[in-house]
């Protein structure tokens, strides 16, 4: 700063007083302020000093006149409110400039006054009636603002009269507050500073008797799009942006244990089957969960455990149960158990699952809640660690529900702009519950051919980022954020969570296209921070194959129809046994444990994408139609056989398209009369495969010959 401006010594008007305790705020005689006595200042340039001859004629009393309502909007925060308004509701028309009196500030500062005590005497509003009636005199104990300056503009309208205002302390405890009030809005106050608290404005202006505002009816404003809205509360950088509360979740009620007489009745039904086939061994323990109970059997010395598992019809039997499924032995202990379904199955909300320090205060930002296990407990993990994932069930098993609560575990714990969902539902209903929220790589996928295309750039992706780590020598995304963060090359790697709802439908219409592209992101993709989640209800040999298996270790098993599709799932036998709605197997790394899956209701999803949405919109890496653009771009880069122009003639002329005789006749592989076939059918010659019979020919000669001129080929 290159100037600096001399302190202007604090102005008083004679007669008027002002002590310690009548501040902030004093009211003079207007007899003193109707006398307009000037003071002339010289004006001193910073730059010509004192040459200049302009002088400046400066008022002592200018800071009484002008309108105070245009004053004190600048310092309004919520709409301009009328007089009447402001009285009726706070008790006086300038309610926003209450400022802390000397007395209670000292009070304060030496604790013997709280300031929530200050607040709280402040908001006892006087009575509407009281505050509107006007005095009888001017003399009154308590003199408003508006009647000061009503009075000032009658006394200059008639100044033979006067009005004398009476000197007496002005205690700004008695003035109403609002609720919303903030004593350390403007910082503590100073003596020095008082006055421009109280006028700000310093402009000259003579006051007049204004009239009253007219309250006009309020313009309603034109309906919002959605697609405004978004563009309006976009976030760049999610500086601001705050995560879902754990108060949109559900949660169970408190549990009771009693009425559990049928434990104590299934324990002596197990230990009299055991009596009954000579096993020697008991009931020794058991462990109460929200779906099973389990019943540990310790074993005599020398009895097999198989003898156990042989008899497991007739335990069942004599149970009176559903289904049973025997543990032998459960790992980490020296006894067997026999999982039992309750009589009265109990609710895991997902709000149970995810209310907990672990999962809370963790810091792995793919950490996933999946449910409770046998000993109410709740489970935990994590796609990093997975990496990749299968979630396999039959209708009506919870697998739905288990693909919506890994998708809300995620956008839980982070920001759009941490982890990216790439989301194919070729059913096209499940996953639409969390279409347009911003953590979406593209729209929800429903297209077989976009969903292709997707998968193809996530590999084309993933090949780049392991450029970008080469470049940077690290090891893994991970290694990468905290050893390369603050380099000025650094490139922002969102992590990537592709699920497929349904794989098998999208394996058996993509055919070895998309197991190459699944098989290449579940080799490689974990170092660059692409994982994948596939959810099939058709767990067969032929759709998921041990190729594609191998390399994704983790497996959620719900109940499937039989022990063959429990041990494509699992390698074992086990879910076939299950119990349906959420009742599954969670395999990792070999080991398998069984937990009630967390549900999440759709009136929570909708709570929570709501919530996300209403902060920020979509902004989304590529479209469905760019993705059609590249892929048609691509095939028409490609080199053309050059046996097309000879078959494409051939076919017209067969008027059909056989695979068969089109290898017979060009003495060609299957392989290449399959890639000359699709060439055709991309340029119109031929239709779609329509299963075993010949694809029709839709063009002729002529025709023909105007495809083949634009390629360049004769």
């Amino acid at each position: 700063m290159l100037f600096k401006r001399k302190k202007v010594a604090d102005r008083i008007i004679p007669g008027s007083t002002r002590t310690e305790d009548t501040r902030p705020f004093f009211i003079p005689k207007i007899s003193q302020l109707a006398d307009k006595e000037t003071l002339k200042r010289s004006f001193v340039s910073p730059i010509f000093g004192k040459s200049v001859k302009d002088n400046v004629v400066i008022t002592n009393d200018r800071k009484y006149f002008g309108d105070i309502d245009k004053k004190y909007d600048a310092f309004r925060k919520d709409k301009k409110l009328t007089k009447e308004e402001a009285k009726k509701r706070f008790g006086d028309s300038y309610y926003e400039f209450h400022a802390i009196n000397n007395a209670d500030k000292k009070k304060i500062l030496s604790g013997e006054l709280d300031i929530a005590d200050l607040q709280r005497r402040r908001t006892e509003v006087v009575e509407p009636e009281a505050q509107i009636e006007t005095p009888s005199s001017i003399e009154d104990d308590q003199v408003s603002i508006d009647e000061f300056f009503a009075a000032v503009g009658e006394k200059r309208n008639n100044p033979e009269e006067d009005v004398a205002f009476p000197k007496e302390e002005f205690n700004e405890s008695d003035s109403p507050l609002t609720d919303k009030f903030d004593i350390n809005r403007f910082g503590p106050i100073d003596e020095e500073d008082e006055d421009e608290i109280l006028f700000p404005d310093n402009d000259v202006a003579e006051p007049v008797n204004t009239p009253k505002p007219v309250i006009e009816t309020p313009i309603q404003e034109k309906p919002v799009s959605k697609l405004e809205k978004y563009r309006e509360q976009i976030i760049s950088n999610f500086d601001t942006y705050r995560l879902p509360s754990i108060a949109l979740l559900k949660k169970s009620p408190p549990k009771s244990n009693e009425g559990q007489e049928w434990i104590q009745a299934n324990i002596d039904i197990i230990n009299q089957t055991l009596v009954a086939f000579d096993i020697a061994g008991e009931v020794t323990n058991f462990t109460k969960g929200p779906t099973v109970t389990r019943y540990e059997i310790s074993l005599g010395a020398g009895v097999q455990t198989k003898k156990i598992t042989s008899i497991s019809d007739n335990i069942q039997m004599n149970l009176a149960a559903l289904s049973i499924r025997i543990e032998a032995p459960i790992p980490g202990k020296t006894t067997i158990g026999i999982e039992v379904p309750n009589k009265v199955r109990e609710s895991v909300f997902f709000g149970d699952v995810v209310d907990n320090p672990r999962f809370l205060q963790s810091k792995d930002p793919l950490l996933l809640g999946i449910g409770l296990d046998i000993d109410a407990n709740p489970v935990y993990t994590s796609i990093e660690a997975m990496p990749h994932g299968l979630v396999a069930g039959s209708t009506q098993s919870g697998k739905s529900v288990c693909i919506a609560s890994i998708i809300a575990s995620i956008i839980f714990k982070n920001k759009p702009d941490q982890v990216k969902l790439l989301l194919i539902d070729p059913k096209k209903v499940d996953l639409q519950q969390f279409a347009d929220i911003p953590h979406l790589l593209t729209p929800i996928i429903d297209d077989s051919k976009v969903a292709i295309e997707s998968l193809k750039w996530a590999v084309t992706e993933m090949e780049r980022r392991y450029d970008v780590l080469k470049k940077f020598k690290s090891i893994n995304v991970k290694d990468y954020y905290e050893r390369r963060f603050n380099d000025p090359e650094f490139e922002a790697m969102p992590r990537i969570v592709i699920i497929v709802e349904e794989a098998s439908d999208l394996l058996i219409n993509g055919g070895p296209e998309v197991e190459e592209q699944i098989l290449r992101l579940t080799q490689k993709s974990r170092a660059v921070g692409i994982h994948l989640i596939l959810a099939t209800q058709r767990p067969s040999a032929d759709i998921i194959k041990g190729s594609i298996k191998a390399n994704i270790p983790t497996r959620f098993a719900f109940r499937v129809p039989s022990s063959t599709d429990s041990m494509v799932v699992l390698d074992t036998t086990g879910a076939d046994k299950l119990l349906g709605q959420g009742d599954m197997l969670l395999s990792e790394n070999g080991k398998i444990r069984r937990l009630q899956g967390a549900f999440l209701s759709p009136s929570e999803i909708e709570a929570i994408t709501d919530y996300i949405k209403e902060q920020a919109y979509p902004q989304y890496v590529f479209t469905h139609e760019a993705l059609i653009k590249t892929s048609k771009a691509t095939e028409e880069s490609a080199e053309i056989d050059d046996l097309f122009p000879d078959v494409a003639r051939y076919v017209i002329n067969e008027e059909k398209c056989s695979l068969n005789k089109i290898t017979q006749e060009f003495a060609i592989g299957f392989n290449r009369a399959t890639q000359i076939v699709s060439a055709l059918e991309f340029y119109g010659v031929v239709s779609q495969n329509v299963g075993t019979k010949p694809r029709e020919v839709l063009i002729n000669f002529e025709q023909l010959n105007r495809i083949l001129e634009q390629l360049g080929r004769k």
